[in-house]
């Protein structure tokens, strides 16, 4: 990852072509839009010949406490950047990062976005339940933990499972760990799934799982009151 910066703008990026798409963004031809509401909007462009994804995350660009957090860790679009170079060296499959813009007032990020390579598979589905399965066992063997295991968050093609919207970390919860994955999969399928359900960390995971679900419908509520 290559860096360079201007005044209160600072841009992560890995070839020096791609420093060119800052100068064309009001040009931009926008190809088609995935999504575009109050936490983000995200879209496809080509530049060059090359097709990528523009992603915006107003939410938390615009969050008072990811303001905050963002003078010790970055923006959320330089985050996934990381993320993806992560997951590459970690010998798995994601998007290729292209490159990261965050400006910064007073020290905190107010504005960033993220461009990264188009990938052709299919969304997660759960037609694909026992390739991912067998992906996650493996990112799980490897000692990291993909950290939003749902099925649309995997693309599939003809040669590779790829690893998308990860919170790629070190697992430093073991089982415990690889069991509140399953269960976070197994909520994003229209059908039960046939792991290991009986043990300790299956217990564990499930109870902190369940917990996390009431404290947020919780938070919900004293939200919109």
């Amino acid at each position: 990852m290559k860096t360079k910066k201007i005044n209160d703008i600072t841009i992560y990026y890995r070839d020096e072509k791609y420093l060119k798409i800052l100068d064309a963004l009001e040009n931009l031809k926008i190809e088609k839009v995935f999504k575009d509401d109050n936490r983000s909007k995200v879209s496809l462009f080509t530049f060059e010949g090359d097709k990528l994804v523009f992603k915006v995350p107003r939410e938390k660009n615009s969050r008072k406490w990811q303001r905050f957090l963002s003078i010790f860790r970055g923006s959320e679009s330089y985050r996934e950047y990381i993320q993806a170079e992560k997951i590459h060296r970690a010998g798995l499959w994601t998007y290729k990062p292209i490159l990261a813009f965050e400006k910064r007032k007073y020290g905190f990020v107010v504005d960033s976005y993220f461009i990264c390579e188009y990938l052709l598979g299919e969304t997660g589905s759960i037609k694909h339940l026992k390739v991912i399965e067998s992906e996650l066992d493996k990112i799980h063997q490897l000692g990291y933990l993909h950290g939003d295991s749902q099925l649309v968050n995997f693309i599939i093609d003809n040669k590779h499972v790829y690893l998308i919207d990860s919170k790629f970390s070190k697992n430093k919860y073991g089982k415990f760990g690889a069991r509140y994955e399953y269960i976070y999969l197994e909520e994003s399928c229209p059908r039960e799934m046939d792991y290991e359900k009986k043990d300790i960390y299956y217990r564990g995971a499930k109870g902190l799982n369940s917990f996390l679900h009431i404290w947020g419908r919780i938070k919900k509520k004293l939200k919109n009151k």
